[in-house]
């Protein structure tokens, strides 16, 4: 626990630093990175944890992003030149940071301003009457950054990451904010347009969260049985499935931060409205042999789906004799479950300390080495043996910190 609060205020402190240093208006690069389910990447936005200062976006003023779009189901094809320009909202008192995108080069102008209007608007979303500075050392604060989830001819979803401190509380609170927009009939998605209303559609999706909930992230607040029907407006698209999140204290404890689930198009193509799909583009059927797992420090990696029942995941416990910040513990789920490997992470200057060859590295952020190691006998053990010679390279390939 001590470890999980230690993060949880790292990640506040980073996200202020990382919004120190920004310009009053701004503009996404020249070509938005889109983030898909196992890929970094954003624009004009935070990851989901605000510390990895390896995700900020490459900003330079008066430049706007290009995408070719047309319109589903035309007999006229009609191109739309779709922009996405970068504005700033910067105040200093109340301490208030933001950058919002805005959409240029749609056909219906008015639908452009309507939905440039509610994405200013969902971004500004500050209370500033209650931002007081009831403690001067540490004054309210409320930051807001976006990323591109999906973003194909016919869509772009926009997900904003928010973090509100009132002046005198224990601490703020993160929001997400998803934006689906339809270019081509120029309005907001509704989440609940995506489903078709299946009865099974909260029991399907609860069973997926279960899966992948090999940490038991959520039964800190007590045995997660079924999400709720709020709960399928806290969706957002990726390029293989719809993410899922849940905001502290809804589930999990705040220091687990917000917590994610992916769900891919084919484990929930049964509940998923086909005709809205179709016609937007994207194909629910492809087949995925893939779970994605997101967990609270902020990386994630996918198992291929054969294995998922023959893994256990354990939090190494930790200790301050430990020279890693975190250890994620994997075993084989036989009789005597035997270590495969575990994923780490290390202050950089631990790092440089251990023996040469003990770790595999495999990202750098914010001075934090994330990393893997194999158990000492595990290639000794026939059992194992084949996971870590084909099944472990795979893994490894699909890391990457949020």
């Amino acid at each position: 626990m001590k470890l999980k609060w230690t993060m949880a205020i790292v990640v506040v402190v980073f996200f202020v630093a990382g919004c120190s240093g920004m310009q009053d208006k701004k503009a996404v690069s020249e070509q938005p990175k889109i983030i898909e389910d196992n890929e970094q990447g954003k624009t004009g936005g935070e990851p989901e944890k605000p510390a990895d200062d390896t995700q900020k976006p490459d900003v330079q003023p008066g430049k706007t992003t290009d995408s070719q779009g047309k319109p589903n189901n035309q007999e006229e094809t009609i191109h739309q030149t779709i922009k996405i320009q970068d504005e700033s909202i910067v105040k200093e008192t109340p301490i208030i940071n933001i950058i919002y995108p805005q959409i240029e080069g749609m056909k219906d102008k008015n639908a452009q301003a309507k939905i440039n209007d509610i994405l200013k608007k969902e971004a500004n979303s500050a209370d500033e009457s209650q931002m007081t500075n009831e403690d001067p050392s540490a004054p309210s604060s409320f930051y807001s950054r976006y990323k591109i989830s999906f973003q194909n001819d016919h869509l772009i979803n926009f997900v904003y990451d928010q973090y509100y401190y009132l002046s005198g509380a224990a601490h703020g609170m993160p929001k997400k904010v998803p934006i689906l927009v339809d270019l081509d009939n120029g309005r907001i998605v509704e989440p609940n347009e995506l489903f078709n209303g299946s009865p099974q559609t909260m029991q399907i999706i609860s069973e997926l969260v279960l899966k992948q909930d090999v940490l038991h992230t959520l039964e800190a607040m007590g045995e997660f049985k079924q999400i709720s029907s709020d709960d399928l407006k806290q969706v957002y698209l990726t390029k293989e499935g719809l993410m899922i999140y849940f905001m502290p204290y809804e589930y999990a404890s705040f220091a687990e931060g917000t917590v994610l689930y992916h769900l891919s198009f084919s484990d929930i193509q049964s509940v998923l409205n086909a005709a809205f799909f179709k016609s937007h583009g994207i194909n629910i059927l492809k087949p995925n042999d893939a779970t994605i797992i997101y967990v609270s420090e902020g990386y994630h990696f996918s198992v291929p789906k054969e294995w998922m029942d023959r893994l256990i995941f354990e939090r190494g416990e930790y200790s301050e004799k430990n020279q890693w910040l975190s250890a994620i513990n994997v075993y084989d789920q036989s009789a005597d479950k035997p270590l495969l490997f575990s994923f780490h992470m290390y202050e950089k200057q631990k790092w440089t300390t251990l023996h040469p060859g003990a770790e595999v590295k495999l990202a750098e952020a914010n001075d934090i080495i994330y990393s893997y190691s194999i158990a000492p006998n595990a290639k000794n053990n026939l059992q194992v043996n084949d996971f870590i010679k084909n099944v472990l390279p795979k893994i490894m390939k699909t890391f990457q910190v949020d």
